[in-house]
Formats: structure tokens, C-alpha cells, sequence
């Protein structure tokens, strides 16, 4: 069975977008740890434009916009980059409201869609293997981009594999990379140090792992098909918060349910019912189940879903009657949980109370 699998960069418009809602999200819930606030954000050239919702009863002592320039520097868009986040022309309308936010909250007040996944082992962090995969080796990428071989590239840029999974037995046969660089870095400097960076990623992976069948130089690999991409960021592609929905749940070939992650409070279904679903999915696989897929569905006001679907196999355990009921997903919360996962890169199969599960390179967390 051949399966595909993309991931992007931190510094891709539309995970800047999302990095940057989560971020001001963040903010708002250290300002006051009940603040409510939902934050959406697109991009365009130097255009950027926010919108949404905060409600707290202690200012934020940043701005949405002060947030917004800050973030989008710390992952690389500042002096010396093609596009420059202190340059950005900035339509702030977010509503902030100081006010108790407490009022309404502890009830489920949308509707939503809900899928939870766990397959395979801890080497794939329960992912597909190629979805495991093309997020270890753009995490390779990011890497290098920041402090490696590739530095100065970045921070925009995106790959996608191709694998072959044949029961125990999976090759690597294809990964496309494009990647933002300097417009002064000749292209097969460029070339090479891709090469050299996903060569070191793939293979430490091989070397833990022994399903990863595929020697390095029978991989098919481009770079930058489309020839020299320094015009990067969102002066080549458009950006908004919520686009990369695939990627941040499973990959293509798991149904990904309905809601976005990223600039949401985390007392919100989408968010909190993902998370509750993905722990859920991973406790069954280690208590015995080959693969775990749980699909739920929310109504405003309700607070048990009107639909609890398992589709396990095996020994593994399904969670007690009213595990995901939203009250009881409330009192679940972690605490510090907001700040944990700022800048994480909100992907549902990530649990920050799990380092390895944020740590998809295979490096040590430690």
C-alpha cells in the first residue's frame, strides 16, 4: 500500500498564523487563567489582519499586534529575512473586554466533530509511519534551518513523502522538499545541504527502528522543484489560521473531524475533545489494541456527546462512562497547559504531558 503525508515549517503562512493566534491565546490565559479568548489570524505580503475575541479581568500587558510581531520574530521573520514581521502592516480588531470571564463557561457551547487515533507503537509516537515520518524530517529541516548546516534558510518551507508499507517492511521511495534560502545561496549548496540533512534524520531514525527497509540512495528526492524560492513566506503564499488541518491530526488516510486547534481557548470541544480523544486512542493501544479510532459528536448545551464510537480491536481498554463528558474534560485539564504548548506547532496527536510525543526527531528531550 503506497501512502502519502506532508508537513510545513513553523514559518509557513498558515502554521505562522496558527503559531501566532495560539500565542496571543497564551497570553491572555497567564494575564488571567479563566480569560476566554478565540483569535483568528490571515496574511498577505506585509498585510496582516486579526480578529477575534478576548475576555479577562486583568489587561494583557502586550498587545494582539505587540504579540503578533514578537511571535513571527522568534521563528525567524525578522532583519535578514524576505519578509520582515516589524514591516507588517497590522488590521488589529480584536475585542478585548475586561470583564469576568467566567460567566457561561463549564458548558459545551458549539457543536463539533471529534476524531481520536492511536495505531502502530511509541516508535511512531501511534502515528501512520509516513505521517510520523514527514514531521520527523521537517522537524530535521527546522533544525538545521535554526542552528545546522542550513542556517539562514527557512523559516518558510514544506516536504511530502511517499511510502511503501508492506506489513512489517516500510520504504521511504519519495520526499519533495521546498525550502525559503537567501537569494545569494547557490542552489546546489541549497541542494546539498537538504541531501545531508534528511540523510542524518532518516538514518537515525533506521537505526533504531528496523522497519524502515529503504537505503537513503534508492530515495527519490527533490529539492525546490520549482527553482529558487528566496520570495518566501507570505510573500508567496497567502496565510490563515486553521488551514493545515490534514497535518495536524493524522495525515490523509484518518478522517480528521471538524474543528481547527490553533487559536482556540483550551476549554473549547474542538480543542479539548481532541486531546481527550487522543489519549484515549493511545491508551487502547497499549493495553493491547492494534489500532484505535474514536469518533464523537457534540451538541451546543449537552454535556455528553450524542455519539461515543469506538472501532478497536484486540485487548485494548476503553475509557469508563463519562470520560468524555465535557465537564469531566474540564476538570481533566492539565494546568500550565496553555503555556506548554505555545509554540508547539497545536497538533492534536501532540500531548505536552508526553515529551516524546512533541519530540517527532527522535532527539532527547532531556
Amino acid at each position: 500500500m503506497i501512502h502519502f503525508a506532508e508537513a510545513v515549517l513553523p514559518g509557513h503562512p498558515d502554521k505562522l498564523c496558527d503559531h501566532i493566534a495560539d500565542t496571543i491565546v497564551a497570553e491572555a490565559l497567564l494575564a488571567d487563567p479563566d480569560a476566554f479568548a478565540q483569535i483568528e489570524m490571515g496574511v498577505w505580503g506585509d498585510d496582516a489582519w486579526l480578529s477575534g475575541h478576548i475576555v479577562s479581568r486583568m489587561p494583557l500587558p502586550r498587545t494582539p499586534s505587540e504579540i503578533l510581531v514578537d511571535a513571527a520574530v522568534s521563528l525567524g521573520l525578522g532583519n535578514g529575512n524576505w519578509i520582515d514581521a516589524t514591516r507588517y502592516r497590522i488590521a488589529d480588531t480584536v475585542c478585548v473586554n475586561l470583564d469576568d470571564p467566567r460567566e457561561g463557561k463549564g458548558i459545551c457551547d458549539d457543536q463539533s466533530i471529534v476524531i481520536g487515533y492511536a495505531g502502530y507503537d511509541r516508535k511512531t509516537r501511534y502515528l501512520p509511519p509516513e505521517h510520523f515520518l514527514v514531521h520527523a524530517l521537517a522537524e530535521q529541516l527546522w533544525q538545521s534551518c535554526r542552528s545546522g548546516e542550513l542556517a539562514g534558510c527557512g523559516s518558510d518551507g514544506k516536504t511530502l513523502i511517499t511510502l511503501r508499507e508492506e506489513g512489517q517492511r516500510w520504504t521511504l521511495e519519495s520526499v519533495v522538499v521546498t525550502l525559503q534560502h537567501p537569494k545569494d545561496l547557490p542552489m546546489m549548496t541549497l541542494v546539498q545541504g537538504v541531501h545531508s540533512c534528511l540523510r542524518q534524520g532518516y538514518e537515525s531514525l533506521q537505526a533504531t527502528d528496523a522497519r524502515w527497509v529503504a537505503n537513503w540512495r534508492d530515495v527519490d528526492i527533490l529539492v525546490n522543484p520549482n527553482g529558487p524560492h528566496f520570495r518566501g513566506g507570505s510573500d508567496g503564499d497567502n496565510g490563515q489560521t486553521g488551514r493545515k488541518l490534514v497535518m495536524d491530526y493524522y495525515g490523509p488516510r484518518i478522517p480528521i473531524g471538524g474543528g481547527a486547534l490553533a487559536g482556540k481557548h483550551p476549554a473549547h470541544v474542538d480543542r479539548m475533545a481532541a486531546r481527550r480523544a487522543r489519549q484515549a486512542a493511545i491508551h487502547a493501544v497499549q493495553t493491547g489494541a492494534p489500532e484505535c479510532l474514536i469518533r464523537l459528536a457534540y451538541a451546543p448545551n449537552r454535556n455528553t456527546p450524542l455519539q461515543e464510537v469506538w472501532e478497536i480491536g484486540g485487548r485494548g481498554e476503553r475509557q469508563v462512562k463519562g470520560y468524555f463528558d465535557f465537564d469531566q474534560m474540564v476538570a481533566g485539564l492539565r494546568p500550565g497547559f496553555p503555556k506548554a504548548e505555545q509554540g508547539k506547532g497545536v497538533y492534536a496527536w501532540a500531548l505536552p504531558e508526553d515529551p516524546d510525543s512533541l519530540n517527532v526527531s527522535g532527539r532527547s528531550t532531556g
